[in-house]
C-alpha cells in the first residue's frame, strides 16, 4: 500500500502526464498540484515510486512517466469516474435513439460518434444474439421476366434481391404469394425453417411453387447475415495525432492490428464477460498492443450480453471520462435494442 502522501503524487504525476505527454518532474508537481510541500521533498517521494515499479524515468528526461503498474493503480485506487454533462447526455441519446435501417450500419454511426468524443480508435461488436428473423417480405414484378424479393429482418436489415421469374408464375398472383410467405415465414429464426415448413408452403402455392427454392435460400442467406458478428472501426488516424505513435515502426504496428479482423475479435471477446474490462499495456493479451490500454464494456439485448464496445488509445488515456462515456453508451444501447429485439 502506498501512504497518502505517495497516492497524491502518484495522481498529480499520472494526471499531469495525461494532460500533456510530457515527463513529470517536481517542481511541476509542487507548482500545480500539491502545495506546501518543497519539490525536494517531492523529488524524493518520486524516487522511491520509480523504485517500487510505480514510475519510469525516459532516458532523455529529468522528469517521470507512469509505468503499467502506476497507471493500473491509478485505475483501481485513486481515478474517480466523472459523470457526462447534461449536454453530453442529451446529444448521446439524440445521436442513438433513432430509425434505422440496417443494424451494421447503425453500429458504425455509434463507432464514429465515440471516436468523435474521444479522439481514440472506437472498436465495436455487431449484436450477436442469433434472434433474427423475417418479419415482411414482398416480391416486386420489374418486367415479365423478373422480379425483386424485398426482405426485411427485425434487425432492420433490408434486402432487394433481383430473381428470375419462373415461366408458369403470373405476376398478379405475386400478392397471393407475398401474403402466403408472410403468413408463413414471417417471425422465425434460422433454425425453424425446415423441410417441413417448406413442403407446407409448396403445398398451399400449387403451381407456383416453382418460385419458392430462390426465395427460401435468400430468406435463410439473409437471416444468417443478420445474426452474424462483425467488428467495426472508427478513428484509427486519431492515434496518429499522440507523439507516442508519430515512431514509423509503431505506427505500422499499430496498423497491423486493424488489419487483422480475428485479432480483433480477440480482443473484444476477452472481455465479453465483465461490465467494465480496462487493460494496460502489458495486460493486454496481444504484443502489438503493448503501448496502448483498451476500455471495454458489454452492452445487452434483455439479460443476454449482445456484444461489446470500446476503444483503444494510448497508455495515457483520459480514463475517468472514457469510462463514464463507454458505460452509458452501452446502457443507452441496451436499452434500446432491448426494446427493438423483444417488441
Amino acid at each position: 500500500m502506498l501512504d497518502e502522501r505517495k497516492r497524491r503524487i502518484l495522481e498529480a504525476i499520472i494526471d499531469d502526464y495525461i494532460n500533456t505527454g510530457e515527463p513529470v518532474g517536481s517542481r511541476t508537481i509542487a507548482k500545480k498540484y500539491i502545495f506546501g510541500i518543497s519539490s525536494a521533498t517531492i523529488r524524493n517521494e518520486m524516487s522511491d515510486l520509480e523504485e517500487m515499479g510505480y514510475l519510469e524515468q525516459p532516458h532523455t528526461s529529468a522528469g517521470r512517466i507512469p509505468s503499467d503498474k502506476g497507471y493500473r493503480y491509478y485505475v483501481d485506487e485513486l481515478m474517480k469516474v466523472s459523470r457526462l454533462s447534461p449536454q453530453q447526455v442529451e446529444f448521446i441519446r439524440s445521436q442513438l435513439d433513432i430509425k434505422f435501417n440496417e443494424i451494421n450500419e447503425y453500429m458504425e454511426n455509434i463507432a464514429k460518434i465515440i471516436s468523435n468524443l474521444t479522439n481514440y480508435t472506437a472498436v465495436i461488436s455487431t449484436p450477436n444474439v442469433k434472434k433474427s428473423f423475417i418479419k415482411y417480405l414482398q416480391l416486386v414484378p420489374v418486367d415479365t421476366k423478373r422480379y425483386i424479393l424485398i426482405l426485411v429482418t427485425n434487425t432492420g436489415l433490408v434486402k432487394d434481391i433481383l430473381l428470375d421469374k419462373p415461366e408458369n408464375v403470373d405476376i398478379k398472383d405475386f400478392i397471393y404469394i407475398s401474403n402466403i410467405l408472410n403468413e408463413k415465414l414471417s417471425g422465425l429464426r434460422l433454425e425453424d425453417i425446415d423441410q417441413k415448413i417448406v413442403l407446407e408452403i409448396e403445398n398451399i402455392l400449387g403451381k407456383n411453387k416453382t418460385i419458392l427454392s430462390p426465395i427460401i435460400e435468400n430468406v435463410l442467406r439473409t437471416i444468417s447475415a443478420a445474426d452474424s458478428t462483425e467488428v467495426v472501426l472508427s478513428g484509427i488516424k486519431n492515434m496518429f495525432d499522440f507523439p507516442e505513435f508519430s515512431d514509423v515502426l509503431k505506427a505500422k504496428i499499430f496498423l497491423h492490428i486493424f488489419e487483422q479482423k480475428e485479432m480483433l475479435r480477440q480482443i473484444i471477446n476477452s472481455a465479453m464477460h465483465e461490465h467494465i474490462t480496462i487493460r494496460i499495456g502489458t495486460e493486454n493479451p496481444i504484443e502489438d498492443l503493448k503501448e496502448c490500454s483498451v476500455v471495454l464494456s458489454t452492452y445487452r439485448i434483455g439479460d443476454s450480453i449482445a456484444g461489446s464496445i470500446g476503444i483503444i488509445g494510448p497508455k495515457r488515456l483520459r480514463y475517468s471520462q472514457t469510462v463514464s462515456l463507454i458505460d452509458y453508451i452501452c446502457d443507452t444501447l441496451s436499452d434500446i435494442l432491448t426494446r427493438l429485439f423483444t417488441e
